[in-house]
């Protein structure tokens, strides 16, 4: 279980620093918020189900998923984030914040999941997949709605983004290493 929130955590980081940059950037409403919120956790969630079902079905099916191949995978994300940390991104982004945007959004925020799903969650039954999959969903959209409340105190987005991604990635890192050693 602690496994778990930790990679919720580390996978809900990315989610809470794109979700400061549009807070910072636009002037929102408690319905924007929440659309983001709830956009976020929902694809954070889903992805995490679909690649934990894959995984599910590849292992069963096809071929066995080994330590090795979920540890590098996870390893890889972790790396990922380590990259999105590094890059010079614009700390806020200014959005019109449209149906279609919290899609993008949220999907764009959430592609990890469906590796970290893969990888971490295929080897469970499906009702612990789901546990585990609502589990990180509502830890998105615990930390997707933190970030509302403390943007407004934060002086250095960029920073904190940087640290966000850095601090997720470290932690899949060690989970991806810990699986393959």
């Amino acid at each position: 279980m602690l496994n778990i929130i930790f990679i919720a955590l580390a996978l809900a980081l990315d989610a809470f620093a794109v979700a400061l940059g549009v807070g910072c950037g636009t002037q929102m409403k408690l319905r924007e918020k929440s659309g983001i919120v709830i956009s976020f956790a929902f694809f954070q969630f889903l992805f995490a189900l679909l690649g934990a079902g894959l995984g599910n079905y590849i292992d069963k099916n096809i071929f066995n998923i080994t330590g090795y191949i979920s540890g590098t995978m996870i390893l890889l994300i972790g790396m990922l984030l380590l990259w999105e940390g590094y890059k010079d991104d614009e700390a806020c982004m200014y959005a019109n914040l449209e149906f279609w945007t919290y899609i993008v959004l949220g999907i764009s925020v959430s592609i990890d999941a469906l590796g970290v799903g893969f990888s971490a969650l295929y080897n469970f039954d499906l009702s612990l997949i789901f546990g585990n999959t609502l589990i990180i969903g509502l830890i998105t959209a615990i930390l997707t709605g933190t970030s509302f409340i403390v943007v407004k105190y934060i002086k250095n987005f960029l920073i904190v983004e940087k640290y966000a991604d850095y601090i997720g990635g470290v932690v899949l890192i060690i989970f991806g290493l810990k699986m393959i050693i």
